[in-house]
């Protein structure tokens, strides 16, 4: 049974091959495939990590009731802190689930489809056939009732082939009979199958499923973003906690500053009381305590908006519970030389940066874009062949068995062309596709230089915070022996308090500079990382490649 019908589809299968045997290979295998996701480290036993999501405000992270006045981190807690429950890096591990949804979308378009139809029609007319109701005279109603059912099954093929299976169904009663007809009620059953090639336009497996390679990409290019969200906001993370280190670090230094000049003014006040110093040096120590103490208060602000920044980003600005707890970061800053070279940098980058691959990613789709409108000017060639068996009888079960019983039987053959006149649509979608296609390579060219400018900053910046290390260590050893040097001549009368409180304030303006430029050197450190792309790698954390 169906022997014809195999020996026509055999053929046809053949002829695919031949034409269009390829490997179903993805598009832009040479892009990053297996990325990771966060997190491999272990966040502190201080700090409980809750559900990744809730609705409620301030309730991202847990903490018991010991950790409502000071709150201790590492930077590696931090970070924990913020790629869990950072809004950019939500919102980011949400694309990839979208795209892979689209990718499902592409695919679908090679489901098969079934469509039945059922139809009924009960008609009455005037006939004036004299076959039908005599020669009696005179017009006379003709009844027909009619009854149909359609059953088809369709399955596009990726080489733009279609194939049908359908089932057709119908019985017809009339009233009056014809003189010539054989059965009343007629019942006439036929089933088809055939296939549609396309040969020119639309053929190929690369062509119909461009829109799902394309798809892929994008799911490769989402989990690109979300790698570069999370270099950012782990790069805005340590920068946020080293920001913290600094503030306090210049605390400490204005509280020294105010020790000195509490010292002095009270050593000052006994000479005073005493006769051996004038009285207006007790009001230039006291003016110098002021001065220390206004420094001290904006020290302890500069503190709570540095805090305010990494609970921002760590996302617990907003939780009730930690709205007036102070942060005690537990890393400190140390200072290593890091032999940073600008070539190696910028080749480290252009291998690691997602930016650089995403721009690769979107030159292969504006390439497949091109291939996919290029089909579209070719004419339009189709190749049919199929089977048809049909049966009558005077009701559906015998019908139906003549349909099976190959005694009526049919194979059919067609080409249909189709070429457009002038084809102006097709010709610009293609141009257009050329020219976008151009542009994304200029744009990658674009990033690229700006990747290398980047690089180059983040280089220099190290070096330059690496010599301001150097200086401002000098400059403080400088300022101590001038301290000592003018306390020495103050004891003996050759000085004044002013001159001792000028000394006390370039003290602590080098003393802050020398801790500043330490913390701004491990800053540089960390945003150089985050400029080559090796920011993630270097503190552990792995982007998966489902998003997360």
């Amino acid at each position: 049974m169906f022997c014809k019908l195999k020996y026509i589809v055999t053929i046809i299968l053949v002829l695919h091959i031949l034409m269009y045997a390829k490997k179903d290979a993805e598009a832009g295998n040479a892009y990053m495939e297996a990325l990771r996701e966060i997190l491999d480290v272990a966040p502190s036993e201080k700090i409980e990590a809750i559900e990744d999501y809730t609705e409620e405000e301030g309730a991202d992270v847990a903490f018991s009731a010991k950790d409502t006045k000071f709150l201790n981190l590492t930077i590696k807690d931090s970070l924990i802190l913020a790629l869990q429950n950072n809004y950019d890096i939500r919102i980011a591990k949400i694309d990839p689930l979208i795209k892979e949804k689209n990718i499902t979308v592409e695919k679908s378009e090679f489901d098969p489809t079934l469509n039945i139809v059922g139809e009924t029609e009960d008609s009455e007319e005037a006939s004036n056939s004299g076959v039908l109701i005599g020669t009696g005279g005179g017009l006379a109603d003709f009844r027909s009732d009619r009854n149909t059912l359609s059953a088809t099954i369709e399955k596009p093929m990726e080489t733009g082939a279609t194939i049908e299976l359908e089932f057709n169904l119908e019985q017809k009663f009339v009233d009056p009979v014809s003189a010539f007809t054989l059965e009343n009620p007629l019942a006439e059953s036929e089933v088809v199958a055939k296939i549609t090639q396309p040969l020119l336009k639309n053929a190929g497996i690369f062509y119909n499923k461009c829109d799902i390679y394309i798809a892929r990409n994008d799911k490769k290019r989402s989990l690109l973003e979300l790698k570069e969200t999370a270099i950012e906001v782990t790069n805005s993370t340590q920068t946020a906690y080293w920001e913290l280190v600094k503030a306090i670090e210049e605390l400490r230094v204005r509280r020294k500053s105010l020790e000195r000049a509490e010292d002095l003014l009270k050593k000052n006040r006994i000479q005073v009381d005493v006769g051996t110093l004038a009285p207006i040096e007790l009001l230039v120590a006291e003016e110098g305590v002021a001065s220390q103490l206004e420094g001290v208060v904006v020290a302890e602000n500069d503190i709570k908006d540095r805090e305010d920044e990494l609970m921002q980003v760590m996302n617990l600005s907003n939780n009730p519970i930690l709205s007036d707890v102070s942060i005690v970061p537990l890393d400190s800053v140390s200072f290593q030389v890091r032999d940073v070279s600008i070539n190696e940098s910028i080749k480290i980058a252009l291998e690691n940066r997602p930016e650089v691959f995403e721009q690769g990613l979107d030159i292969a789709n504006a390439r497949i874009k091109v291939k996919q409108e290029k089909n579209q000017l070719l004419p339009k060639l189709d190749f049919e062949a199929g089977i048809r068996y049909s049966g009558l009888s005077a009701n559906y079960g015998n019908a139906n068995d003549s349909v099976f019983s190959e005694d009526f039987q049919t194979e059919f053959f067609g080409v249909t062309m189709e070429i457009p006149l002038g084809n102006r649509e097709a010709r610009s979608n293609y141009s257009k596709a050329k020219l976008e296609e151009k542009q994304t390579v200029f744009n990658t060219r674009k990033v690229e230089q700006e990747i290398v400018v980047e690089v180059r900053k983040a280089v220099r910046q190290i070096r330059t915070n690496a010599e301001r290390i150097k200086a401002s260590k000098k400059a403080k050893e400088l300022s101590q022996e001038r301290l000592k040097a003018e306390e020495k001549k103050f004891k003996v009368g050759r000085s004044t308090s002013l001159e001792v409180i000028r000394a006390q304030a370039d003290l602590a303006v080098s003393e802050g500079r020398a801790t500043n430029a330490i913390v701004d050197y491990q800053i540089s450190l960390g945003n150089l990382d985050a400029v080559l792309g090796t920011i993630l790698e270097n503190n552990n954390i792995i982007i998966d490649d489902t998003g997360i």
